[in-house]
């Protein structure tokens, strides 16, 4: 089990291809996948490729992750185009002697031009240096992973001993509500008795009444599928497999459908109370779920 929440870094350095990346990656919950990507302009050829990378090692969360470029010789992969500075200047002197003005073009007023002089650095996007990039990434994912299982594993303790006091709860609400469907008896024959209603000893049809209302508060179902709703929950909880958030969603979403029936069907004054930490535990570990990837 892996929290959504975590962050990893790394740093390297190739003599062999004369550059280095920084890169960091964090995350925080979110339902779906979703990547930010910050990268040097040069390597954007290499973007789609690098968020296919990440989407192979991260199933869920809001994902940012950044790349800085590390240069020691800059002299070998910066060069400046001074192109544009070129027509810019050929422009500005034609303009000033077909209409007279005075003045002269200083190198400032040049480079005060936004991308009139554009650093460019040699391609980076080749097979080795996206190659280099990918190990660097998976180092930095590496240690968000270390950290998202750290978390996840505090998580799943903090789930795991809720769910056992929810199956505890439900072990004492069992013999609570198999007393129901007689008292719920005892009680109409009270009544009937105190309006004078009771029909004659041959009459079946005040029993057929109580099976039927005994049948109306038998919770014996809920309980079943509420203990192999546990089962099922525990065992997705241990799974190895990282993505396992939307699985113990949907446990969540069917355990809430019978403590709600649970909670319908055998209403009285000792077992609504135990219904209410029913729930209550079970909103908590919904909240945990919310960031588990």
């Amino acid at each position: 089990m892996r929290s959504m929440t975590g962050f990893g870094r790394a740093e390297e350095y190739s003599n062999e291809l004369n550059c280095g990346f920084r890169v960091e990656i964090s995350s925080i919950n979110k339902k779906q996948f979703e990547l930010k990507l910050n990268i040097p302009r040069e390597l954007s050829p290499l973007e789609i490729e690098l968020r296919t990378f990440v989407a192979e090692r991260l199933a869920r969360g809001s994902i940012s992750l950044r790349v800085e470029l590390i240069l020691h010789n800059e002299t070998q992969f910066h060069s400046v185009d001074f192109s544009r500075a070129v027509l810019l200047l050929k422009a500005a002197y034609k303009f000033q002697q077909e209409h007279g003005l005075p003045g002269e073009i200083t190198i400032s007023d040049i480079l005060a031009i936004p991308d009139a002089a554009v650093i460019q650095n040699a391609d980076l996007a080749g097979e080795s240096v996206g190659a280099f990039l990918k190990e660097v990434i998976s180092a930095a994912i590496d240690r968000l992973v270390e950290m998202r299982e750290r978390e996840g594993e505090n998580l799943k303790q903090d789930i795991l001993a809720r769910l056992a006091d929810m199956e505890r709860i439900v072990g004492e609400i069992e013999p609570l509500a198999a007393k129901l469907p007689e008292l719920q008896a005892q009680k109409l024959y009270k009544r009937l008795k105190e309006l004078e209603l009771l029909p004659d000893a041959g009459d079946d049809r005040l029993l057929r009444e109580a099976v039927i209302f005994g049948d109306k508060l038998d919770v014996t179902e809920e309980i079943t599928r509420l203990r192999s709703h546990f089962a099922n929950f525990r065992n997705i909880a241990e799974d190895p497999v990282s993505a396992i958030g939307r699985s113990l969603d949907f446990m969540i979403q069917e355990i809430f459908r019978e403590c709600n029936t649970l909670g319908n069907k055998a209403a009285s004054t000792e077992i609504s109370p135990k219904i209410v930490i029913l729930k209550t535990e079970l909103e908590k570990i919904r909240e945990q779920v919310q960031n588990i990837e």
